[in-house]
């Protein structure tokens, strides 16, 4: 076995590195200088202050610098029941970020020439195929799969719920997905870039027919064990589950992790000592060569046609002078499942990168806080990275209610309007939440404060119809009048005009 991630750091950060990584990429791991520790130090001193700031309950963070591991720890809880600390071995589903780490296993057997880029990839399945289209079945591509470039519906999956029946992987591919519907050619394919997930999907049956076994398995003995993810899995076992942290809604309140048959976009669980290995992988090292020749990688991490120069093979790209204000190009890939969030980005060329791990859907506000500290570091200068107002009044909500949540609000947009996201989607997102949860009353107090500030926004005000829909027939007026201000701002509002009459038709009164 791979042994664990070794990372010494200079004296500075060595108390504050608690949770050190193990060993399984100590090759890349060396004494870190004055540079490196004071950021180090950064990140432990102002991480948990983000946590608690934004009510995400756990993180952990892996940073690369000089193709080394100069930090690989977790940060606040992974149980808030329990107060169980996120350590470095803590599984954290990682969403879309997963599409990243399963491309290698097709251009794997890409490298050992049992599968090729270009050729069709559809008479090559026996389970299920490709639907009849009006587009050219015979331009769906493995290459074109993986650069989202194929033609393909199915943008991203829900998941089903712990004491669901998971579907096969061909009755998803036919439409069993909880509704995100069944995988068509919608485009001609190589013609231009739309996001896919439904076509990994499609990589993943590809696989597995081309190996013989399951995806998971494949990935494990052929990807993950030799780049040293030693805990990371593409199939959620219990013993993967009780090594996995739980997942916090966008309320901060316990979720059920989602399940998936559709593992190979975003059903992948890592840790971020794990992380930190792929990260070096990614960057070119002795362990990545295990699983692709460099070529193979440099190929992945070079865009695509068709792609405007944003995707590689399982990479997304952010070009220099385009993405970070540094002016580095770097690949990655951003994931998010309800639950969780993650961000995961390095430079080839300058062999550094950033690993954020979250386990709350609105974890993004860490991350973004920490890119902030990140390029500071880099350039000299902070970016004004704005917070969610969203995540950020989640805590007066829960601890003083929604009277609290408002004013709190109020207070930060006359005080500190440009260091927060004060937009429409925040407080109507926030607002989903509670009505979910059956706190219609307090959705409501929120949606009128939105149309209050954006009264001109159709969608805010077809949420707040929503809202008074749900409170009952004393608000059936208000919910109508509300739905029908959204239909005059936007007269396509399919949904507003539908609920008028349901309204009308429950509550028995003429509008």
């Amino acid at each position: 076995m791979i042994g664990r991630l070794a990372i010494a750091v200079a004296p500075l950060a060595a108390a504050m590195l608690v949770q050190p990584a193990s060993a399984g990429c100590a090759a890349s791991a060396a004494k870190s200088g004055t540079r490196e520790a004071v950021f180090v130090y950064r990140v432990i001193d102002r991480t948990p202050g983000y946590l608690k700031d934004l009510s995400v309950p756990g993180a952990a963070v892996a940073v690369i610098e000089n193709g080394k591991v100069i930090l690989a720890r977790g940060f606040g809880v992974s149980d808030a029941g329990k107060a169980t600390p996120v350590g470095p071995q803590t599984l954290f589903n990682i969403g879309s970020t997963s599409k990243s780490v399963a491309a290698w296993g097709a251009m794997r057997l890409v490298s050992e020439g049992k599968l090729t880029l270009d050729e069709p990839v559809d008479p090559r399945l026996k389970r299920w195929h490709l639907p009849p289209s009006q587009y050219t079945l015979s331009g769906v591509t493995l290459r074109r799969l993986l650069s989202h470039t194929a033609g393909l519906s199915v943008d991203g999956y829900r998941g089903w719920g712990p004491d669901d029946i998971i579907p096969t992987l061909e009755q998803s591919l036919d439409g069993q997905t909880n509704g995100a519907g069944a995988l068509r050619l919608v485009a001609e394919p190589g013609t231009k870039m739309a996001y896919s997930g439904g076509g990994y999907t499609l990589m993943q049956l590809l696989v597995e027919e081309t190996v013989g076994k399951p995806f998971s398995d494949y990935m494990r003995d052929n990807v993950l064990r030799p780049l040293g993810m030693n805990d990371s899995s593409f199939i959620l076992t219990p013993g993967v589950l009780g090594q996995t942290s739980r997942a916090y809604d966008e309320l901060g309140e316990e979720t059920p992790t989602p399940r998936f048959i559709e593992v190979a976009p975003g059903g992948m669980y890592a840790s971020i000592e794990d992380m930190a290995c792929y990260a070096l992988a990614s960057i070119g090292s002795s362990q990545s060569a295990r699983v692709l020749k460099p070529a193979i990688l440099d190929l992945m991490t070079t865009p695509a046609p068709v792609t405007d120069g944003q995707r590689g093979l399982g990479y997304a790209i952010q070009p220099a002078g385009s993405g970070f204000p540094d002016g580095i190009e770097r690949v990655g890939h951003d994931g998010g499942n309800r639950g969780w969030q993650t961000f995961f980005w390095v430079s080839r060329d300058k062999r550094d990168g950033l690993v954020v791990l979250t386990n709350a859907s609105h974890g993004w506000n860490v991350s973004n806080q920490l890119v902030a500290d990140w390029m500071e570091w880099k350039i000299g200068k902070r970016l004004p990275i704005p917070r969610s107002i969203g995540a950020t009044i989640l805590r007066p909500l829960h601890e003083q209610g929604v009277d609290a949540a408002i004013a709190r609000y109020k207070e930060l947009k006359a005080t500190a309007a440009n260091d927060y996201l004060f937009n429409p989607g925040e407080l109507n997102k926030l607002g989903y939440g509670l009505l979910r949860k059956g706190r219609v009353r307090d959705a409501v107090a929120l949606w009128e404060l939105n149309a209050r500030e954006y009264p001109d926004d159709w969608n805010v005000h077809d949420s707040l119809g929503d809202g008074y829909a749900a409170s009952g027939p004393d608000f059936a007026e208000k919910a109508v009048a509300s739905f029908k201000r959204s239909l005059a701002l936007n007269p396509n509002n399919s949904h507003a005009r539908e609920m008028i009459g349901r309204v009308a038709r429950e509550e028995s009164i003429a509008f």
